[in-house]
């Protein structure tokens, strides 16, 4: 195959838990290997549980330990998250005994996980003031490193699978049912923002309850609740295909992988304008969009979609349109012509 020709890419990561830029890094790995591409995995984690990886994850105790051996290696290096960047970088400077390609692939721009440490903030953003090959997954970051570092970057977008995220309406569908991922520890995702919004919507509509996702149960909430915690992609979809309402409230995003998957299984979204999700969410199209920190707007758009049929077709149908422009078989055609260059 003449894939196999081509230059080993090794993804380097920190953790393996549940997230969204995680996940989407083990696509990118699966998806390289059905290519036929020599796709490694490094990482400081085991080999994750909740999501099925075609490769084995070669684990190190350290990063010095894994700079040992990425030196070795004449390949595609990908960062993959800015702590990963200097470990990349190193290993592929010839200076320093290193040889590769070096890779910065750029999910968010990361300093909005400090928000309270300006020192770090700006560890972060001297990452993103590199000389690298930029990669990026979203409109929003790839403005980001053009107005902010000056930096061009290749977009080569994100993608769901469509085969499994998809409208499967069964008998556990209720139409009052809200749905949230709930990350309590984590400010940015805006949680508490969902759940008082959703005691404001039960003290009008009695019949509501709210489900949760997440490695995080949410704090007590007065209203109905039951919570999946760490469920596998079939259950989420399962969820997101008969549920009332998606609801994701966050401060910041810098895509916002559920809202999409949600919008293609068919639920009603109400989110929060959270930057990254605003490449594809649309107000009153198919979604209906809050300001961030809006308890009285959250509350207000839930309640609306919960009550009118009209409307919940509506925003329904467009974000089922709107999630199959998202395809594997797009993101890895432009990835595949940024690595197969090398």
């Amino acid at each position: 195959m003449a894939y196999l020709k081509r230059k080993d890419i090794v993804y380097v990561l920190e953790a393996t838990g549940v997230s969204g830029g995680i996940k989407n890094v083990f696509e990118h790995v699966n998806h390289l290997h059905d290519m036929g591409y020599r796709v490694h995995l490094f990482a400081l984690d085991y080999q994750p549980n909740w999501f099925h990886l075609k490769v084995q994850i070669r684990k190190f105790n350290n990063y010095q330990e894994m700079l040992h051996i990425l030196k070795m290696m004449d390949a595609i290096k990908v960062a993959t998250w800015w702590k990963t960047l200097d470990l990349v970088l190193t290993s592929c400077d010839p200076q320093q005994g290193g040889r590769g390609i070096p890779f910065y692939l750029v999910q968010d721009i990361e300093e909005s996980y400090y928000p309270d440490s300006p020192n770090m903030q700006e560890k972060v953003r001297q990452t993103y003031k590199t000389s690298v090959n930029f990669l990026t997954i979203a409109d929003w970051t790839t403005q980001q490193l053009a107005e902010r570092f000056h930096k061009q970057a290749t977009n080569v977008s994100i993608a769901i699978d469509l085969n499994l995220f998809k409208p499967n309406r069964t008998y556990y569908y209720d139409p009052f049912r809200i749905l949230a991922c709930s990350r309590n520890s984590q400010h940015l995702k805006g949680f508490g923002i969902t759940a008082e919004a959703v005691e404001i919507v039960y003290r009008k509509l009695s019949r509501i309850s709210l489900f949760t996702f997440g490695p995080e149960p949410p704090n007590r909430i007065q209203a109905p609740t039951r919570h999946f915690p760490v469920p596998n992609d079939t259950t989420v979809a399962d969820l997101y295909a008969n549920c009332g309402v998606f609801v994701q409230t966050s401060f910041h995003e810098g895509f916002g992988m559920p809202i999409l998957e949600a919008m293609a299984c068919g639920a009603p979204v109400v989110t929060t304008k959270a930057e990254g999700n605003e490449e594809f969410c649309i107000n009153e199209y198919n979604c209906l969009m809050v300001d961030k920190g809006d308890v009285e707007g959250v509350a207000n758009a839930i309640y609306r979609v919960l009550t009118d049929g009209e409307l919940r077709n509506h925003i329904s149908a467009n974000g089922i349109n709107t999630a199959q422009k998202y395809n594997w078989s797009r993101v890895m055609n432009n990835l595949d012509n940024v690595f197969s260059a090398y």
